[in-house]
């Protein structure tokens, strides 16, 4: 079993996503307070260090939008980290995480 070297403890939680730019709603599979796995139909179409901008849908707040940088690929998706993070989406992200942490069970366990 491989190390876990991320940052932030992350949730299985399933979210609407749109990347701009990209076709399509998209799915958050987990996420953290640094970052999160979007599935896509085709990850050839990024590349590693690609900047691109997600809107997410929160379950109870409005869509936010934030800048992100592509960290990972997989043959499912992509791994991102969020880039300069506004304070009050940081803010939104980090209430949805605190509700949902409880309820939905961290990967692996």
């Amino acid at each position: 079993m491989s190390e876990d070297k991320r940052k932030n403890p992350r949730i299985d939680f399933c979210l609407p996503v749109t990347i701009k730019g990209h076709e399509g709603a998209k799915e958050i599979k987990d996420f953290s307070l640094s970052g999160l796995f979007v599935e896509v139909e085709d990850p050839s179409r990024f590349a590693r260090g690609d900047m691109i901008n997600l809107v997410i849908e929160l379950p109870y707040d409005k869509p936010i939008v934030v800048k992100a940088r592509v960290m990972r690929l997989t043959d499912k998706g992509i791994g991102v980290e969020f880039v300069d993070l506004h304070p009050e989406d940081l803010m939104a992200l980090g209430e949805c995480f605190d509700i949902f942490k409880y309820t939905i069970p961290m990967p692996g366990s």
